[in-house]
């Protein structure tokens, strides 16, 4: 009885074989497979606040360091206003930088809208700057909107050969919320 089985078992294995062996296609012979392809552009590398980070274009290299990220009470925008400062530092050539090459993302990766002038909305708007002279420095702010209700995930630094990212894992407090233990009566 195990015999007949075992020929009934294998002789279903190679109908099953001989059928994937017949391609409607023709034969895999003298097909290739395309050659992995490279990333074009760069990696992005993992960042924390805080800490400086380099960033580099075609013929310069800056520092980079995103510090305080907050919300920023605003009745002007629909949903939340999120904004953290960049400090950046000429290292070699004639690094640019502005708030075009900052962006934030949900944890889904949505991508926030960038507030396009926040001048009155956050103290010192950062502007796209090109820096000239070794160890200048330029500083500002960078504001988005954020749905309610919604989170941030990722703030990423995009430069020519640079993508660094910093995953938020502690979200901003919101100053104009109450805490749920003081409610008054």
């Amino acid at each position: 009885m195990r015999r007949a089985a075992l020929v009934a078992t294998l002789t279903a294995v190679m109908v099953v074989s001989g059928a994937c062996a017949s391609l409607p296609f023709g034969s895999d012979e003298g097909r290739t497979v395309p050659p992995a392809t490279t990333p074009s552009g760069p990696v992005a590398t993992s960042r924390q606040f805080d800490q400086p980070f380099p960033v580099a274009g075609d013929s310069w290299d800056a520092t980079v360091t995103l510090s305080n990220l907050r919300i920023v009470p605003s009745s002007a925008y629909e949903g939340t206003v999120l904004a953290v400062d960049v400090r950046a530092v000429q290292s070699a050539g004639q690094p640019e930088l502005g708030p075009d090459d900052i962006t934030a993302y949900s944890p889904s990766g949505t991508k926030f809208d960038r507030i396009q002038s926040p001048a009155g909305l956050v103290a010192d708007p950062l502007v796209p700057s090109v820096m000239t002279s070794p160890g200048q420095t330029i500083q500002g702010m960078v504001a988005w909107t954020m749905p309610s209700g919604d989170r941030i995930g990722r703030i990423d630094v995009a430069s020519p050969r640079t993508l660094a990212s910093i995953t938020v894992t502690r979200q901003p407090v919101d100053p104009s919320a109450q805490p749920s233990g003081s409610q008054r009566p």
